[in-house]
């Protein structure tokens, strides 16, 4: 690593007499900035101290506060006052087109300034600059961070990425110190994008010192649908064999990596590399710690950059618009956790875990807190999607056959009741008829499908069908004879089903409504306005976008629209794509 920023350490020794040249005075600067940053690099570590919040102010502005921060070589990074930037003011932005995600980073930086005459300096340098400016710089990145120096130089150890994809990325992280018999944390850091589907994952390999029923660990990992964080960590408990002063892998000889993002499934065998040494007790456990602690290890990361901000965002005709922001997406604060991860600290761990309950069971919360380790953990089990039993009714329908000429003709029966009651049921019909050796048969569906002459079954050419009348509980049942039937009777059985429990309430909930905002707006002609819509009821969240007026702008599929040259007022329709006949409406007044 090199340490020329910081080392060697050198001062002026001052004598009567001396003669002070340029670099004289350059060396007192070095040594009082380099002390300086030193001790903010070790002392305080590195990120935002204070402020730095990015939002949008609007669907191609940034707004960033006012903050303190210090870079991975502890200088200072002051941003005085809060700034409104547009995407394409900032450096990075030629990278943006065509992408889904960008990072928002800032960086030190200083600017030479004031020019002036430069006396008795050689040929061609008798300009210099009189100052140097500290300040900062803003650029935009679409490439993803390298994520084991990322987290290394935050404290984390024995980190490796599981799997790097555009759409997710999985780092594992795994303390290189734990005591014999306690537990211990795994974190695994996932980043992954707006519209990247759930994620489900399971690591699992076989283990020489972690407690388990069959010397095998299991991370498993099952996101709900209504997460909607991109970059967060999760965190696993795992308890430690009473094994001490040894050297073991949390794999040693390999994992099977699991993963599911919607109808993409991705396996493969990694090799793992976390050494963890197994102390006898918690003071072997910090002396090891201290033992690692070495300035190597607290000037890590010299050239990461500050990541402010993740930044969703939306291509259209028009250019790149913002979609979303996530703030300091890998928590580069200064406030660093001081204490062994997966040890307790000054902070409380919080865990969660789910578990499937049967659909009439009630809902449950269990909290488990361990005082050794300063952790609590939920579980909360979840009733699965109610069932639903059904009543059914069977009966038969006689139906006297017309004299005469039969082909083609059509009987009916009067109006009987099911025996269900009022409501929707499900009828299924049969005809009676005899097969070969007189014995009782019933014909479901096309009796043509049984013509063939070494079917051995011969039954009537007819088709039945039933009209239902679900406010009354009764129907009326109907056959079509396509040929003559023997006899002058036609027996009809039917099979009714319906359900017990109330659907209506089921029904209701399941309504599909849409909301669209902002409602009302007011642009400049050729201004631009995002919009946004909220469907509720359906799991498809998708709309269309319209406007009401001939000549009233210009909307894409994001919903940014673009105002005409003529003043007026426009109305924007959006129509749920799960049920055209949901829409709502939002106005704009262009003046």
């Amino acid at each position: 690593m090199n340490y020329d920023h910081f080392f060697p350490i050198e001062r002026n020794r001052y004598f009567y007499g001396k003669l002070l040249t340029v670099r004289d005075f350059e060396v007192e600067q070095r040594y009082n900035c380099s002390k300086r940053e030193l001790l903010n690099r070790v002392l305080q570590g590195a990120g935002v101290v204070c402020g730095f919040g990015v939002s949008a102010s609007d669907d191609s502005t940034l707004m960033i506060e006012s903050g303190f921060a210090l870079d991975y070589q502890g200088r200072e990074i002051v941003l005085p006052e809060t700034i409104f930037r547009k995407l394409q003011m900032l450096e990075g932005q030629e990278t943006l087109l065509g992408k889904e995600n960008a990072y928002l980073c800032v960086a030190y930086d200083e600017t030479a300034i004031e020019p002036v005459n430069a006396v008795g300096n050689e040929a061609g340098e008798s300009r210099q600059f009189n100052m140097t400016r500290e300040g900062y710089r803003l650029f935009l990145t679409t490439e993803a961070p390298e994520y084991q120096g990322l987290l290394e130089a935050a404290g984390r150890e024995n980190v490796s990425v599981l799997y790097s994809s555009d759409d997710l990325t999985l780092a594992l992280s795994v303390p290189s110190a734990v005591c014999a018999g306690g537990e211990f944390q795994v974190q695994i850091l996932v980043v992954k994008n707006a519209n990247t589907p759930p994620v489900i994952f399971t690591l699992e390999g076989e283990s020489a010192f972690v407690d388990s029923d069959n010397g095998r660990v299991l991370l498993s990992y099952h996101e709900s649908r209504e997460e909607q964080r991109q970059v967060y960590t999760v965190d696993f408990r795992l308890k430690c064999r009473a094994l001490s002063d040894v050297t073991s892998q949390l794999f040693p000889t390999g994992a099977e990596l699991n993963l599911e993002l919607g109808n993409h499934k991705y396996k493969n065998y990694l090799t793992v590399d976390t050494s963890v040494y197994l102390c006898r007790n918690q003071e072997g456990v910090e002396a090891r710690r201290r033992s690692l602690d070495n300035l190597e290890h607290h000037l890590m990361g010299r050239d990461i950059p500050i990541y402010l901000a993740k930044l969703t965002l939306l291509n259209s005709a028009g250019g790149v618009f913002l979609g979303g922001v996530t703030n300091l997406p890998f928590h580069q604060t200064t406030q660093r956790d001081t204490a062994a991860p997966g040890q307790s600290g000054g902070e409380m761990t919080v865990t969660t875990s789910v578990r499937s309950l049967e659909y009439w069971q009630k809902p449950d919360v269990r909290a488990v807190y361990q005082s050794g380790d300063q952790s609590l953990h939920f579980d909360f089990g979840i009733p699965s999607p109610e069932q639903y039993d059904y009543t059914i009714a069977h009966g038969t329908v006689d139906l006297t056959m017309p004299g005469g000429i039969r082909v083609n003709s059509r009987v009916y029966s009067e109006e009987i009741a099911h025996g269900l009651g009022p409501g929707a049921v499900d009828i299924r019909l049969s005809v009676e008829f005899l097969a070969e050796n007189r014995e009782q048969a019933l014909l479901y569906g096309n009796r043509e499908v049984f013509k063939a002459k070494n079917s051995g079954i011969a039954p009537p050419w007819v088709e039945a069908a039933a009209v239902v009348y679900p406010g009354r509980g009764t129907m009326r049942v109907g056959l079509w004879l396509h040929d003559t039937v023997d006899g002058n009777r036609i027996r009809v059985h039917y099979f009714a089903q319906k359900p017990e429990r109330d659907t209506s309430r089921i029904l209701s909930q399941r309504q599909v409504s849409l909301t669209v905002t902002p409602e009302f707006s007011r642009l400049e002609r050729r201004g631009t306005q995002r919009f946004q819509a909220e469907v509720i009821g359906n799991e498809d969240k998708t709309v269309s976008w319209s406007i009401r007026e001939e000549n009233g702008g210009a909307i894409d599929r994001n919903g940014i629209y673009q105002a005409p040259e003529l003043a007026g007022t426009y109305e924007i329709v959006a129509v749920a794509n799960a049920d055209e006949t949901v829409t709502a409406s939002a106005f704009v007044i262009v003046e």
